[in-house]
């Protein structure tokens, strides 16, 4: 069998890692659903206030929420909150759930006790929202706790029945999961010390959800009697790690930071899907067989567009369904799809095309990444750039030794400072791309060996064509003297600083859905939003305002009045034109003689 007969070009998967094609631009490719239960330990310790280890200075804190969540029980809460909201904005169509073990009632089907399913597996509403904000509260969480679950001060809740029911929970999901996950949330790193029965069946529970592809992670929380958390005396079982895995586990301090925890749960809850799986082609062998080694493309940047407006009944407020009909203007027949052609105009002649003809056009070659040479970085400029482009790792699943072959490439061309100038094809039917794989080695945080900077791998860049170069019109740039130079350097130092996409929100999307969560959740305003591409003008000002004297006298002529231009002096000219012109208008009409003009018929 070929290796093209196989399923190359295929997406792995769903909304986070689709790419948006140049045919289907904001459409998404394949659509899948993700189930995500937190299953939190309701403990007595849960409620007591959180390890010194975990607070932190509150002039250090970037987020106020932080201030009243002083338990971890409220931490918890507060971060299922905002994971509910997030998956509100970026999938709403993923499925999630919140249940309670160690609380005096129980609500579950096998009707456990100290089990409480507080959210069946659903999409995340207003309601809920609301109902997890209550339970952050400080003045109202013991209260509204009390009041639905009570409380237990039992040793004799099992979790392995609480991982049955999560079982249970996503073997009953209306939706097909194509990822199904559960989130421990805990203080206890040893839930049956006393009783090694209990300990046993939660550890084969937690090795046949494995079984059955439902990921298990844990999240511990640190409070005043449990001031350490021990991966190896339990969880080291339940989650199935290695020694190298359990050693970094416990060198990873808890966080009581809000913004922290949801950092380290989005990370476990991220679809890390590639967006396709192509045979990166290096040419033929002696014998004639074709060298491959398989490779998985992922997605590094992807446009994040507003919600699509969908389309009401004024009378019903239900959903409208749009159906598209082509027919005939002289006879209004309806038109089949077999009975359309398309055809384009060429030299006052039309061309036309059936459908098998438009795909064999387009059609060009199999999916694949075809090697065409190397060239050194330094051929690489800056408008280059076409859009963005993806990170592709080695994939054993189709051909086994790629990883090998992969990384033998990767470190020469590290080596030697070159890039490799590959033909690359994401699907059959579309249009073949020039790309540099652009390599990059693997960089770990000095201070914290458990993050990664960056991975091992190929960057592909995509090149433009020659069809798409523009040149620009010669332009000759007038000499600068040495100080006119020093000035605008003094600014650039000035102005310097640490650019970190990732704290850069975009304005009109918060916007948009900060409004949208007010009015669902019932709030009298919008939380506020602050927008920091907007500049800070009184910073700047204060670094590089007095220079702004300097340039004035160096550029401009002696009358130039700052922030006018000739655009600008040309429209108040013409605006005072106008109005006086209108008054001119005014001041004749109110001599017109009304009634006479209305006996000529003039009015």
């Amino acid at each position: 069998m070929s290796l093209l007969d196989q399923n190359w070009g295929g997406t792995g998967g769903g909304g986070d890692d689709d790419a948006l094609d140049d045919n289907q631009q904001g459409k998404q490719i394949l659509t899948s659903r993700d189930g995500t239960l937190m299953l939190i330990e309701c403990a007595p310790e849960m409620f007591e206030s959180l390890s010194n280890t975990m607070k932190t200075d509150s002039s250090t804190n970037d987020d106020n929420d932080d201030e009243d969540l002083t338990t971890g029980f409220q931490l918890i809460m507060r971060a299922c909150q905002r994971f509910y909201q997030s998956k509100i904005i970026s999938n709403d169509k993923d499925l999630s759930g919140i249940i309670l073990y160690g609380t005096e009632k129980n609500k579950n089907t096998f009707d456990f006790n100290h089990i409480y399913i507080l959210h069946e597996l659903a999409q995340p509403s207003a309601e809920r929202i609301i109902q997890l904000e209550n339970l952050s509260k400080q003045d109202t969480f013991k209260k509204t706790y009390k009041d639905l679950f009570g409380s237990t001060q039992s040793k004799g809740y099992s979790l392995n029945e609480a991982l049955w029911t999560c079982s249970n929970l996503f073997s009953n999901s209306p939706q097909r999961l194509t990822i199904k996950r559960v989130f421990i949330f805990t203080c206890n790193d040893q839930p049956h010390a006393s009783n090694l029965t209990l300990e046993r069946q939660a550890k084969q529970r937690a090795k046949d959800l494995n079984d059955v592809g439902i990921q298990v992670e844990v999240f511990p929380i640190l409070t005043e009697t449990r001031t350490t958390f021990d991966y190896k005396k339990f969880f080291q079982d339940v989650l199935m790690l290695s020694d190298d895995e359990l050693e970094l586990r416990n060198n990873q301090a808890p966080t009581g930071r809000l913004n922290e925890l949801l950092k380290l749960v989005y990370s476990k809850e991220h679809k890390k899907r590639a967006y396709c799986t192509v045979p990166f082609s290096l040419g033929t062998a002696s014998d004639g067989t074709p060298l491959q080694l398989s490779v998985s493309i992922f997605n590094m940047v992807r446009p994040c567009t507003k919600p699509s407006k969908i389309k009401l009944d004024m009378k019903t407020n239900m959903e409208t369904k749009t159906v598209t009909k082509h027919y005939l203007p002289e006879t209004a027949e309806i038109l089949m799809p077999s009975d359309i052609q398309y055809g384009i105009d060429v030299s006052n002649r039309r061309v036309l095309f059936d459908a098998d003809e438009i795909k064999a056009i387009k059609k060009f070659a199999d999916p694949g990444l075809e090697i065409l040479g190397f060239k050194s970085l330094s051929c690489l400029l800056p408008h280059h750039y076409v859009k963005p482009g993806h990170f592709i790792y080695p994939d054993e699943k189709y051909i086994e030794g790629s990883t090998c072959l992969f990384n033998a490439l990767l470190k020469k061309c590290l080596e030697k400072q070159m890039f490799i100038l590959c033909q690359f094809t994401a699907r059959r039917n579309t249009s073949p791309r020039l790309v540099a794989l652009i390599p990059q080695a693997e960089e770990i945080n000095k201070k914290d060996p458990t993050d990664r900077l960056a991975s091992n791998g190929f960057h592909v860049h995509y090149l433009p064509y020659a069809d798409d170069i523009r040149t620009l019109p010669k332009n000759d740039v007038a000499r600068l003297s040495d100080d006119q130079v020093d000035v605008f350097k003094n600014v650039i130092r000035g102005l310097k600083f640490k650019y970190r996409p990732e704290k850069l929100e975009n304005p009109a999307l918060q916007t948009l859905w900060r409004n949208i969560e007010a009015t669902a959740l019932n709030k009298d305003k919008p939380e506020e939003f602050i927008d920091l591409t907007v500049p800070n003008e009184e910073n700047q000002n204060k670094k590089v305002g007095q220079y702004a004297t300097e340039i004035k006298q160096m550029f401009f002529p002696p009358d130039y009045v700052m922030g006018v231009t000739k655009r600008t002096a040309a429209k108040r000219k013409a605006e005072t034109t106008a109005i006086s012109s209108s008054a001119k208008r005014s001041k004749s009409d109110e001599n017109i003689d009304v009634e006479a003009a209305a006996r000529n018929n003039l009015v």
